[in-house]
């Protein structure tokens, strides 16, 4: 925003005369500044109307080359020399200077003081910016009635119509969303990422391009970019600021209304895993939700990152999908709860919410239940989640997998067996190692097959009669009944929790 040289020669109360530089009458002054030294240069930033009586400057030509090159470079848009006092007429070096340079140069006659050529140019200044005040009020009202009907697509087409320039609305992606003219288009290289550029103007020989973040608090929802073939004025980007803000809020109504009933959802979910809502009472919330529970209920857990980051990243998957979200946090998991015949939604959530944290994540998974049972799949999903996180296993554990190995797979349990092995089968790793036996291992044989001679001896390729024999020397070696059931399961449990893989110690 500037005050044209033309307009100022118009102001005929000011009397000025154009002395050189009349190709860049167009110019616009930003400022009038009367200045005294023969360099004024450094106290400059570009786009002044310099006013002088030459005081300091000598008539001779290479001074007044000098003077106006430093003018020139520092980008001033033109010169007010003022007559009758340290000079009784413009230097015609200075004038030559001038017009070689393109530099306009105005003379200043002696009755026109330069306090009142800079009250003409500030009051101009003043009256544009109210302008712009009353310009910008005018077109907001319209933008914000066009983000009520139309949209961001019809915020872009105010936008770019009100201020006259190619206006782009830009993805999280960088895909145009909305633009106007339709077809606009914008260089990726001035834009940077998404996450990089909160505001930025640059401007090049093509024009200036002006990129707005389009953001409510940590979410980010894309960028706004206008493109124009000039210098963007405070009008300008005050309303592409109050456009970002409308867009930004026409993509957060949804979401704003996803999170009040996540909260909601997640409040029902607490009571249904508290085991205090009725069967029916839950089907029907559910079903109301858009939740299909006809089938029954299976209850997530995971466990790797702040469960509320996680909550957030499964809700934004299982909504890709259709499914509304019911979690909560509990302790440092995050549980889920999801319909009976969803497991592979298990499995896509959580790569998915993997992929978004950008961290592994140990999930496990209950059996189906119905919808009042919600404490037992609870139980059982932290069982199946614990299991997976014992094993370092990114895949999800389902508590169904488990069967006849819980125990064994419980960090806490499983090194209580382990304990029990390395007391009661030292005899038997002793024995095989100093005899070369495999007392060892046919006592497995004989648990895994319930006592079935004629089973176990096929699996391990001996003679009934053999197995017998080592059976009695096991009885001996570990004064143990193995006719009893309950001295049978303990002895396959701690074996079984024993001879995994990874655990150190373990006999053959």
């Amino acid at each position: 925003m500037g005050v044209p040289l033309l307009w100022l020669l118009r102001h005929q109360d000011l009397r000025l005369k154009v002395l050189a530089g009349r190709g860049g009458l167009d110019r616009d002054v930003v400022w009038a500044h009367s200045i005294e030294l023969a360099d004024p240069a450094p106290w400059l930033s570009g786009g002044e109307l310099v006013l002088t009586t030459g005081l300091r400057l000598a008539a001779e030509a290479e001074a007044c080359e000098d003077y106006v090159a430093r003018l020139v470079k520092v980008g001033v848009a033109a010169v007010g020399f003022g007559i009758g006092l340290s000079h009784g007429q413009v230097p015609e070096a200075l004038v030559r200077a001038a017009e070689e340079a393109g530099l306009p140069l105005l003379e200043v006659p002696l009755p026109t003081p330069f306090v009142a050529v800079t009250r003409a140019v500030m009051e101009r200044l003043a009256q544009q910016q109210y302008d712009g005040v009353v310009q910008a009020s005018r077109i907001q009202p319209r933008m914000t009635r066009a983000a009520l009907h139309g949209g961001a697509q019809a915020v872009v087409r105010e936008l770019a119509v009100s201020i006259g320039t190619s206006v782009v609305l830009l993805d999280q992606e960088s895909k145009a969303r909305a633009a106007h003219p339709p077809g606009a288009a914008v260089s990726g290289a001035a834009l940077g990422t998404p996450e990089q550029v909160t505001a930025a103007v640059s401007s090049g020989r093509d024009g200036t391009t002006a990129v707005q973040q389009v953001r409510v608090g940590p979410r980010v929802h894309g960028r706004l970019v206008v493109v124009a073939d000039r210098a963007l004025t405070p009008v300008d980007h005050l309303l592409l600021g109050h456009a970002a803000s409308l867009i930004a809020l026409e993509a957060e109504k949804p979401l704003r209304l996803r999170d009040e009933q996540n909260r909601v959802n997640g409040l029902f979910l607490r009571l249904l895993l508290d085991g205090t809502v009725t069967a029916p009472a839950a089907t029907e919330h559910l079903a109301e939700a858009g939740f299909p529970a006809r089938d029954g209920i299976r209850v997530l857990a995971l466990r790797g990152a702040g469960p509320r980051r996680m909550l957030q990243a499964v809700g934004n998957e299982l909504a890709e999908g259709g499914l509304p979200l019911f979690g909560r946090a509990h302790a440092d998991y995050a549980v889920v709860l999801l319909p009976a015949g969803h497991t592979r939604t298990a499995r896509t959530a959580t790569d998915g919410a993997c992929a978004r944290l950008n961290r592994p994540l140990r999930a496990g998974l209950s059996a189906v239940h119905e919808p009042d049972e919600g404490p037992a799949a609870l139980t059982e999903a932290l069982n199946a989640a614990s299991t997976a996180e014992a094993r370092g296993s990114t895949e999800v554990v389902s508590f169904e997998s488990l069967a006849g190995r819980l125990l064994a797979a419980l960090p806490e349990t499983r090194k209580i067996l382990i304990e029990l092995a390395e007391t009661q089968l030292a005899p038997l790793t002793a024995h095989d190692g100093e005899h070369g036996t495999d007392l060892l291992v046919s006592l497995r044989a004989f648990l895994e097959h319930n006592g079935q001679w004629e089973a176990a001896s096929a699996v391990l390729g001996v003679h009934r009669h053999t197995l017998r024999s080592r059976m009695e020397r096991v009885r001996s070696l570990l004064a143990a009944d193995l006719d009893s059931a309950h001295t049978r399961a303990e002895l396959l449990l701690a074996l079984s929790a024993w001879q995994e893989p990874g655990v150190v110690g373990r006999g053959r």
